[in-house]
């Protein structure tokens, strides 16, 4: 045993945060922590580390038992570089290795005497063997290693830690803590300063680790990567359930219906034994009754299954039907000032399409998306909406947030038709209850702010919508609920997410944002992830339809002759007959893509590589599929040049 939660119970207030919890955690087990927002989680591992203590019941802990976990404040001292504050995690081998340097110093003196030498050689070989096993030779390495792996570039290792950014001295806290020697980690939403490359680094980690942790994660791929066990802290108790986040899924949903099924079998029963009873109790049965009354009286009664009514179940509204183009991006430099981020992005999205953009912390993925939005103007270039576009934007640093406001007026404000009781019902779906609704919007914690925002988002709608790390805050049901109101939605989506299990469930394309490019994958993120891992993720050529200047296009125009409006009506008219024909193409050309990269896959296979007739019939499959594409194409930039054509003699 590490540690035994023995029928715990904890309260702040009238809310009780655990009742009666009982779970024990043994030596080797890799442990996921899952539940609501402000279930309990963080207490139980405050309450873990000391930090704060019980109501009732006790917390046993094995003898000397040592735990790891990523503190909220940085421990460093005053001038200390990153790579040497990573490096106390070893700080005893450290200490060997500061012992042995400096009896290297006087092994250096030739004053010293031979009997002192040698007795500086002994020291010297038990300091080493000491070294040698505490694997002192590899540290440095292994530093080096997990600082790469959550994100640091060699040239910010020797840069002083506390110049660094909140998110990025995290994730120094964490790698530390990962090359502790402990008995256990707590790892507390160990993803959320972790771009995708460092989240699968912490994954491969994780999955090597030898010893013991219990992680709170909102990420389901990532629990389903690292955990074999998983713990739900519903209603103030722990259920364990086996396996990872996928079998906990099947196995709550399993024990869910037959606990309801088992509580109305035997309501019935009891119904039945009541009615029994009134109808005989002072008839000829009446000692039969009053048996059947004091069985009542012992029988241990089924707890009737306990629901979460607050269970979100959005409806994203698409609003008006937009036209077949939704948003284009015409050799578009994104970036702040003079600093570009992403240059020269040329792109059509359509009516429909969904796409994620991924790519490195810092590469410019949220600044590409702003500028998508309206909220960025394009250093170069420029962003066009399509016919009828209404586009809703969620923004990560919840800008469009009123500090001074409060929670039920940010949503009551953006429809008065509605009861307050009807808002109350619909903010409960984002974890706001009771007089949470009346606090003021600064006094929100982050997770909060980034729920209320949400939640205005998701009221107003729009048909392109455009979101910055929508499930940044919320747990894993609310983020099934938020997934299912995306796969209903019928407009265009364009989100940036580091959850691959969202982008995995909403997503058709994947846009990779890295080293100032942006190119454009088909499928969804373990699709790229599976060619990138073969060798084959080759991004594909995107159709632009270059639109005119959308600032000439609003600019007031002088009343047109008779015989010129008559023409402007033609050209709409050929105009629009060109547009139909180039949609069709597109549809056409991104079906054969997707036929390709299918076959693709395929190819990578082992069942298909061993089959050599199949392969050969795939490979020529894929031969004509890329003669198709290439024809498609060439009829597709023909009408683009029509197009073109035809916009620049109305000018």
């Amino acid at each position: 045993m590490l540690y035994r939660f023995d029928n715990i119970e904890k309260s702040y207030g009238p809310h009780d945060i655990v009742k009666g919890a009982t779970w024990q955690h043994n030596p080797g087990e890799k442990v996921g922590l899952v539940g609501r927002n402000g279930a309990g989680k963080t207490t139980l591992f405050r309450l873990l580390l000391k930090q704060e203590d019980t109501d009732q019941g006790q917390i046993l802990r094995a003898s000397g038992l040592t735990i790891g976990h990523v503190g909220q404040h940085l421990d460093a001292e005053p001038g200390m570089s990153l790579f040497d504050y990573v490096e106390t995690a070893f700080a005893d081998v450290l200490a060997i290795e500061r012992k042995m340097g400096a009896i290297e110093h006087d092994l250096a003196d030739t004053a010293k005497s031979a009997a002192e030498h040698e007795k500086l050689l002994e020291k010297y070989a038990v300091l080493q063997h000491d070294y040698e096993h505490a694997d002192g030779y590899t540290l440095h390495a292994e530093v080096e290693r997990v600082l790469t792996g959550v994100g640091f570039a060699k040239s910010e290792w020797e840069r002083p830690i506390a110049a660094f950014s909140g998110g990025q001295q995290n994730r120094a806290m964490l790698a530390r803590v990962l090359l502790t020697d402990v008995d256990l980690l707590l790892l507390d939403e160990p993803t959320n300063h972790l771009d995708l490359a460092g989240i699968e680094f912490l994954e491969e980690f994780l999955q090597s680790f030898k010893g013991s942790y219990l992680l709170i994660s909102h990420d389901r791929t990532f629990l389903n990567r690292t955990v074999e066990k998983i713990v739900e802290l519903a209603h103030g108790k722990l259920i364990e359930y086996p396996g990872n986040y996928e079998r906990f899924l099947e196995l709550r949903t399993e024990r869910m219906e037959k606990m309801a099924a088992d509580y109305e079998q035997q309501q019935e029963f009891i119904d039945k034994t009541k009615d029994f009873i009134r109808r005989n109790l002072a008839g000829q049965k009446t000692k039969q009754a009053k048996s059947r009354r004091k069985m009542l009286a012992k029988i241990d009664e089924v707890e009737r299954p306990e629901t979460d009514e607050t269970l979100a179940n959005f409806k994203l509204e698409a609003g008006p039907r937009s036209g077949a183009i939704a948003l284009t991006a015409d050799r578009v430099t994104a970036g702040y000032g003079e600093k570009a981020v992403v240059s020269n992005l040329s792109m059509t999205i359509r009516r429909g399409e969904r796409y994620a953009i991924i790519g490195p912390n810092g590469s410019g993925k949220s600044t590409m998306l702003k500028t998508f939005a309206g909220r960025l103007p394009p250093l170069a270039g420029n962003v066009t909406y399509g016919h009828n576009v209404q586009v809703g934007y969620y923004d990560q640093t919840l800008g469009d947030l009123n500090p001074a406001g409060n929670v039920i007026d940010e949503v009551w404000n953006l429809d008065h038709s509605q009861t307050e009781e009807q808002v109350r019902s619909y903010l409960a779906q984002f974890s706001f209850f009771d007089d949470d609704v009346f606090k003021k919007t600064r006094d929100l914690s982050g997770g909060e702010k980034g729920r209320l925002a949400l939640a205005k988002i998701i009221y107003t709608g729009g048909n392109v919508m455009l979101l910055d790390e929508p499930t940044n805050h919320l747990d894993v049901y609310t983020r099934e609920a938020l997934e299912e109101a995306l796969e209903r939605f019928t407009g265009a989506l364009i989100v940036v997410s580091h959850d691959r299990y969202f982008i995995d469930r909403v997503v058709e394309h994947v846009i990779l944002v890295e080293d100032g490019t942006a190119d454009v994958f088909g499928g969804n993120y373990s699709d790229y992830a599976e060619r990138l891992k073969a060798g084959v993720a080759v991004p594909r050529p995107v159709p632009v339809l270059h639109h005119r200047n959308p600032v000439a296009e609003t600019a007031p125009k002088s009343p047109q002759p008779k015989a010129d409006r008559s023409e402007q009506k033609k050209r709409d008219k050929r105009l629009k007959k060109i547009d139909e024909e180039i949609a069709d193409l597109e549809s056409r050309i991104a079906s054969a893509e997707r036929e390709r990269e299918r076959n693709d896959l395929l190819l990578c296979s082992e069942e298909v590589f061993r089959d050599g007739d199949r392969s050969k019939k795939i490979q020529s499959q894929n031969a004509d599929l890329k003669a198709m594409i290439d024809l498609l194409y060439s009829k597709w930039e023909a009408l683009a040049k029509q197009r073109e054509e035809v916009e620049s003699a109305a000018v």
